[in-house]
Order: C-alpha cells, then sequence, then structure tokens
C-alpha cells in the first residue's frame, strides 16, 4: 500500500513542468507495470481536494486546463479501481488535531497531518512525495519520484537537505 502526495499527481497531469516526465515514468512504468498499476493506493478524501484547488488555481491563471477536463481527471483518479480514498470522520478528526502539535514544528501543516493520521489509520507505511518536510520524517518509507532514478528513503533513514536540492538542479 503506498499514498501518493497532491504534487506528485499534479506533476502527472501538469506536461510543461520539468518533473512531469520522471513522475509519469514511475507512475506508468513501462507496459503499464507501474506503481499505478502493481500498489494499492491509499489516499486522505484531501488530496483529490488539493488536487482540483491547485489545477483550477492554473486554469484560471494561465488557461494551460479547461475546467472540464480537471474535473474529468479528478474523477478518474477517485475512480481508480486499486485506489481507495479515505473519509474525514470525527475520530481521524481529532488524530489530527492531536497530531498537530507535533508536525507543525516540523513545518508540516493541517492539511499534510491529515495525510499522515489517513495513513497511521490505514497501516499505510510508504508515501510518495516531493515535500522536503515529510521527506525528514522517518517514520514512513518515502519515495521521491521527481527524481530518475526515485529518491527511496527507507524507515529510519536520513533525509539528505542537500543532496536534494543537488538533484532538483538536475531536473
Amino acid at each position: 500500500m503506498i499514498t501518493i502526495d497532491s504534487q506528485i499527481w499534479i506533476y502527472y497531469w501538469q506536461i510543461n513542468t520539468p518533473e512531469h516526465a520522471n513522475i509519469k515514468k514511475w507512475l506508468n512504468g513501462k507496459d503499464e507495470n507501474g506503481i499505478l498499476f502493481k500498489e494499492e493506493i491509499i489516499l486522505s478524501a484531501i488530496i483529490p481536494i488539493e488536487i482540483g484547488h491547485h489545477l483550477y488555481r492554473i486554469a484560471d491563471v494561465s488557461k494551460e486546463f479547461d475546467k472540464n477536463i480537471i474535473e474529468d481527471l479528478i474523477l478518474s483518479l477517485i475512480s481508480i479501481e486499486n485506489c481507495q480514498i479515505i473519509d474525514i470522520d470525527t475520530i481521524l478528526l481529532v488524530d489530527v488535531i492531536q497530531e498537530m502539535k507535533n508536525y507543525s514544528p516540523l513545518g508540516i501543516g493541517g492539511r499534510d497531518t491529515l495525510i499522515l493520521s489517513t495513513m497511521n489509520r490505514m497501516k499505510v507505511s510508504t508515501i510518495a512525495t516531493h515535500d522536503k518536510n515529510i521527506l525528514a520524517l522517518k517514520k514512513y518509507k518515502r519515495i521521491d519520484p521527481v527524481f530518475d532514478p526515485p529518491l527511496i528513503l527507507e524507515i529510519d533513514e536520513e533525509f539528505d537537505k542537500k543532496l536534494f536540492e543537488e538533484k532538483i538542479k538536475n531536473i
């Protein structure tokens, strides 16, 4: 099981970004052997909302996306057979409120805390993200597919911020 953070999906659909090619390669693979086809994907309900917010904002500014296409993309995401959307209920909300005091000093906000709390509830230990604050959390296996090959940090493995910043320059 894996959670794929909002920004990864945004890069996947935003074909004019330098990150797009590596994300697409990682998600699709060759001959449909990528993550989309071989993993169970667990997403907090906030992820499609974040994606929509970002893509609609781009559509308003640059006309890069037609708003109907954005709606279709998000509906296709939540309809993927191996993708499970986890609703936000009161118990999860209380978990998030309690965890925010721990994550806030690390630069992790409420929406990302919701994603991490959803992962904890569902016992998902792997997240694909490009968020350096989440990449620094050693309690998860972290994958950053922006890079080729993807940056993979196992549980308890230290995140090297300098190496990360150097790799970004080479995208």
